[in-house]
């Protein structure tokens, strides 16, 4: 059975992507890969892989791939995989904070939160 994902109106994530798309770090470039899998299909940010519908397992592996990402060493991806990881859970509103890095905006609401099970 497939579970569709709650997710934020599209023209609320469509705001926030060009909000994020001004951006130029690791952070941005990820929630910008997030936010643009998440409105116009294609390959995961960090799978790479194609879900034919998008669903929550789909937004599941990406957030998988991102926590393997950010425990492993310390590397440029890292801040990309945030990014998609931050980008993913507001999105779903699991995190209240728009995806934006520490220098681009402020924090507020960029921890951990909640996933559903």
């Amino acid at each position: 059975m497939t579970v569709r994902p709650h997710l934020r109106r599209p023209e609320i994530l469509d705001a926030q992507l060009a909000q994020c798309v001004r951006g130029s770090n690791g952070f941005t470039r990820g929630a910008v890969a997030a936010l643009r899998w998440l409105t116009a299909g294609g390959p995961g940010p960090l799978t790479g892989a194609l879900a034919t519908t998008l669903d929550a397992q789909s937004i599941d592996h990406e957030l998988a791939m991102a926590q393997v990402f950010m425990s492993g060493p310390a590397s440029t991806g890292r801040e990309y995989a945030q990014g998609v990881e931050h980008a993913l859970h507001w999105a779903e509103s699991t995190t209240s904070g728009p995806p934006v890095s520490a220098e681009d905006g402020p924090t507020q609401g960029r921890g951990r939160s909640r996933r559903r099970k």
